[in-house]
């Protein structure tokens, strides 16, 4: 594209006012300037995000909205157990160069759904982080365009920035700043062969190098006119490229992919507070209740509930002892071994206070219509009617059936068990004819969210008295159980 046909591109969205942006707090001044291809401090790019699953480093991405990081497609996965790490200048390992950095857990990864692995076509995707981004000086995001009358990135000079490599050197332990420009389709090759351009996606580089394999997901960005102030935009990531690094690569084009960025934005902007595993079911057909994410322990003495691919809630007062080797008993499906178990820090067995454990299983539990994970929403408060399902047999019916429990405020809790209800604890009272079912077993609540009515968790049964059963506020524990399901 041409110099000029970009200016009059630019030109024309200025004659119709300034440009829509994804977020609006993404055109803070620069706070300092790049030089080529020296270390770049975490202020020259604030908007740099580091993807991590199971503490290895993956891919780069980029802050786009305070809920949301902008990657490749070809660095998440639905079922991967991700976290984001803002304010990177370094990879060292030394916990004492992460002082500037924050944390965040991925709670939904989006890839594009026409996404090929094969050709890089759609190579884009998007994670929807547990909370909001505290912004700083070296942590704010990238703006992106959304006006339509820019078609396709009107640019042909960018900056990119990575953990650069050259040849066969190991990639750099400290960020790095390069600037390319767009080249012809035909110009771009790996290895001596030509690499397709297809739609969304375009090729650039230099004269010594552009961007690796390794660094899929690596922002290229450009200059934009906003009003009066001179902002950065983001036109393209990295999509695939050389493993020589080579001077060209392939881009995926972002400004085309302006509106499945604004309409994935804005679709899970909420939802990635509603779910924590995707995955999560509850029943076989719309009038088939069942309990997909039940698990028995110690001989049906306690229960557990999948809540991932991976780990089992239960209660800690289930495991006075750590035995040596432990198995879960799924309702549906095999048994799975235990690899660790976590209770929680300051669980004590007199007061039932903190009564939550983890289990990691040594495996994966496979994808399956017999096994699913529950589901969990964040919610600041609970409930007032809960629902539990248990099992039923009758002359007329046999299957699971829904019981509706009504929460007890903790004044008359407390007085009716005789002591204090922790704020981490709720209670219901017992019906009649309700038989208290093992500790561990769960209480929760319908809910209409996303693409359907499901059943989502709010507690564990940690003990019964005198008509009262005593709950673990799952809530109260979100934190807790991200922190050991994404870092164990």
């Amino acid at each position: 594209m041409s110099r000029v046909l970009s200016l009059a591109l630019i030109g024309l969205v200025l004659c119709q006012g300034l440009a829509q942006l994804l977020d609006k707090k993404c055109h803070d001044p620069k706070t300092s300037e790049n030089i080529n291809f020296n270390h770049g401090a975490t202020e020259t790019a604030p908007w740099m995000a580091s993807i991590y699953k199971n503490n290895q480093f993956i891919c780069d991405g980029t802050l786009v909205h305070k809920l949301f990081v902008l990657t490749a497609a070809s660095c998440i996965s639905k079922d991967s157990q991700l976290y984001v790490l803002f304010g990177m200048y370094n990879q060292y390992r030394d916990a004492s160069q992460f002082f500037n950095n924050e944390q965040y857990g991925v709670a939904v990864a989006l890839q594009h759904s026409n996404f090929r692995p094969n050709n890089g076509v759609n190579d884009i995707g998007l994670l929807r982080l547990y909370g909001e981004v505290t912004h700083y000086a070296h942590i704010r995001p990238i703006c992106i365009i959304l006006d339509h009358v820019v078609k396709s990135a009107p640019f042909e000079r960018f900056e990119g920035f990575g953990w650069q490599q050259q040849g066969t050197e190991a990639s750099s332990q400290v960020r790095q700043t390069v600037y390319l420009s767009q080249k012809k389709p035909f110009e771009c090759h790996r290895n001596g062969q030509l690499l397709p351009i297809n739609e969304g996606q375009f090729c650039a580089g230099n004269r010594d190098r552009s961007f690796c394999r390794s660094n899929s997901g690596s922002p290229l960005t450009a200059d934009f006119t906003y009003g009066v102030k001179n902002i950065t935009v983001q036109v393209g990531l990295v999509s695939y490229g050389s493993e020589l690094c080579s001077p060209t690569s392939v881009y995926t084009d972002v400004v085309a992919f302006k509106d499945w960025i604004y309409n994935t934005v804005r679709n899970f902007e909420t939802k990635g507070d509603q779910v924590v595993y995707e995955e999560c079911r509850s029943n076989w057909a719309e009038d088939v209740l069942v309990r997909l994410w039940e698990v028995s322990l110690h001989q049906n003495t306690f229960s557990g509930v999948l809540i991932t691919n991976r780990f089992v809630l239960t209660v800690a007062s289930a495991f006075p002892n750590i035995p040596l080797v432990m198995k879960v008993e799924t309702k549906y499906l095999k048994s799975f071994d235990v690899e660790s178990i976590h209770t929680h820090p300051r669980f004590t067995h007199s007061s039932m206070d903190n009564n939550i454990a983890l289990l990691k299983l040594a495996h994966d539990v496979p994808n399956s219509d017999l096994v699913k994970p529950i589901c969990i929403v964040p919610s600041p408060k609970l409930p007032r009617m809960l629902t539990t399902l248990v099992d039923e047999t009758t002359n007329d019916f046999r299957g699971v059936r829904n019981v509706t429990l009504n929460a007890i405020n903790h004044i008359e809790c407390a007085r009716r068990i005789g002591k204090p209800l922790k704020s981490n604890q709720f209670c219901v009272a017992q019906p009649i004819d309700f038989k208290v079912q093992a500790p561990g077993s769960i209480i929760g609540t319908y809910r209409n969210i996303g693409d359907g009515n499901r059943y989502y968790l709010f507690g564990l049964m940690s003990y019964s008295k005198d008509g009262m059963v005593v709950y673990t506020y799952i809530q109260s524990y979100l934190d807790w159980i991200m922190d050991k399901v994404y870092y164990n």
